[in-house]
């Protein structure tokens, strides 16, 4: 009854974690939707942010020319205009297109400047009247009943480009209506704000001019006579774009609604990916969860039997390591007796050298055995702390050799916690070995004070470096390591090549033997 509790149990939060997980995979979807929106928002504020700017330079530059005219003397000539017009651009830096109309109180053209050209489009002498509807007419007569500054609907120009007409009236200084002015801006100059941060290629614009009429970079769509032939490339028609997909924001220029929506080109779709995954790793955890609770009961009957078997392997390797540091004791025991009988035999020779040959001999021995002697102590029973060993060789070799009666200055510089194998120490140790024991014999001055340094660093290749140095006057000038004839320095280069490395000697600043290595085991540590 218990089992089948615990059944139940199970199934029940397997099918609470499926409504949760559901319910969150909502929420990231509602959040990745929302994120979609807000950056839609914020590239459609900041291109009307910057369209405001835009239009703030097209209210400057007419409220200049209304300026100019309200307080000239009298009305200047075409030439007079234009030269006034050159030198208010180049203060703004007013690159783009820009007609200034004067027409009389019948409509008729009297001026067309444009800051290098005057009536390019042949229109002196023309009435409004022959080009546009009454309608129109009619706007112009009342516009010239006020002071106002009213922007018309954008027209094509026969320059062939759309721009904005800005009207204004016009008085002598006896204050009798002359007829009006009519400045016209490229609307391309504004439109162009909405694409300057470089997200043309993510968000499409679309412009309507009364709510009704659409207006481009390079033409305006009302039925008239289009004279560009140009045509804006990032047209909202040219895109696939429901009308949900759309905001808008609303701007007033001089009288002129303007408004203005953005739209992605291509809607960003939320990864899907994330929720089939989701499913899918819930599916594969809830499958395993059941065969785990299938495996269960078979678990719990192998847990007593593993059990026992674990106690088993226990004392087994307890037998194992118990026999590896016995071999490790006998051997360094053998070592010792080795050395031994090899110490005995100095006291059959006179002769030096063969005595001088036995004791290097014993001291290798010694340091081989040192490395079983460290292993035997070691819970690994397979690394050998260096600082330490190092240490204890060190001492060995000064009291079977020293004869100085100065004291030997030592300076170890090993990490505390490094260790290596036991082939590695083994040869490491032979060359230490080496080195010190020539330090000793043929360095050290027996009168002065001596001393000799050691250290082990680790390089970015997993190599180390062993540098020994010494006080001593050093290796004559014409010694070739590589040729030596001596035991010790062939015993050297032959550990050297063993662990994989290369030998280096220099004689100043000091005595230097620098040996770059790599260890032989896996098991080194840092």
């Amino acid at each position: 009854m218990t089992k089948n509790i615990k059944y139940y149990l199970i199934i029940l939060l397997l099918l609470s974690g499926g409504f949760l997980l559901n319910k969150l995979l909502n929420n990231y979807e509602d959040f990745e939707k929302q994120k979609i929106e807000e950056q839609l928002n914020k590239a459609h504020n900041s291109s009307i942010v910057n369209a405001k700017a835009g239009i703030d330079v097209y209210a400057t530059l007419v409220s200049s020319i209304k300026s100019y005219l309200k307080n000239s003397q009298t009305f200047p000539t075409e030439l007079e205009l234009q030269a006034y017009v050159k030198d208010l651009l180049s203060e703004i830096d007013f690159k783009d297109p820009i007609v200034i109309n004067f027409l009389d109180k019948d409509h008729v053209f009297k001026y067309v400047v444009t800051p290098t050209a005057i009536d390019e489009a042949k229109l002196k002498g023309v009435s409004l009247k022959e080009i546009k509807p009454q309608e129109s007419i009619d706007k112009l007569n009342e516009l010239m009943l006020t002071d106002d500054i009213t922007l018309f609907a954008p027209i094509n120009l026969r320059e062939g480009w759309s721009g904005f007409p800005f009207n204004f009236t016009v008085r002598n200084k006896e204050n009798e209506v002359l007829g009006y002015v009519a400045p016209i801006i490229d609307v391309k100059y504004l439109l162009d704000y909405f694409y300057e941060d470089n997200n043309a290629d993510k968000y499409v614009h679309k412009f309507l001019v009364n709510d009704k009429i659409d207006l481009t970079r390079e033409v305006f769509y009302d039925g008239s006579e289009v004279f560009n032939k140009a045509r804006d490339d990032q047209y909202y028609k040219s895109y696939n774009i429901e009308e949900d997909g759309y905001i808008y924001s609303n701007i007033e220029l001089f009288g002129l609604k303007l408004k203005v929506g953005s739209a992605y080109k291509e809607t960003p779709l939320i990864n899907q990916n994330i929720s089939r995954i989701a499913y899918a790793w819930y599916i594969v955890v809830s499958l395993l969860i059941l065969v785990i609770l299938r495996q269960y009961s078979k678990n719990r009957r192998l847990n007593s039997y593993l059990n026992n078997a674990n106690l088993d392997l226990k004392k087994n390797l307890h037998k194992i390591q118990n026999l590896i540091k016995e071999i490790h004791h006998r051997v360094k025991n053998n070592m010792q007796m080795i050395s031994g009988i090899l110490y005995m035999q100095m006291d059959e020779y006179d002769d030096e050298n063969i005595k001088s040959a036995l004791q290097q001999s014993q001291n290798r021995i010694q340091s081989m055995s040192l490395v079983h002697e460290k292993l035997y102590g070691t819970s690994s029973l397979k690394d050998v702390k260096i600082k330490e060993y190092i240490i204890e060789l060190i001492k060995h070799v000064e009291d079977t050799i020293s004869t100085n009666s100065s004291e030997t200055n030592k300076t170890i510089k090993v990490d505390e916690l490094l260790e290596f194998d036991a082939d590695t120490t083994s040869n490491l140790g032979l060359m230490i070995n080496e080195l010190v024991t020539n330090s000793f014999k043929y360095a050290f001055l027996k009168t002065s004070e001596n001393s000799l340094s050691i250290s082990i660093t680790k390089e970015e290749n997993n190599s180390y470096t062993l540098t020994y140095k010494d006080s001593g006057l050093g290796l004559p000038d014409n010694f070739n390591l590589e040729t030596a004839e001596s035991l010790g320095m062939q015993l050297i280069n032959i550990l050297t090549e063993q662990l994989s490395g290369t030998l280096k000697y220099t004689k100043t600043p000091e005595s230097t033997f620098v040996i770059n290595f790599r260890p032989l085991g896996n098991t080194f540590k840092n």
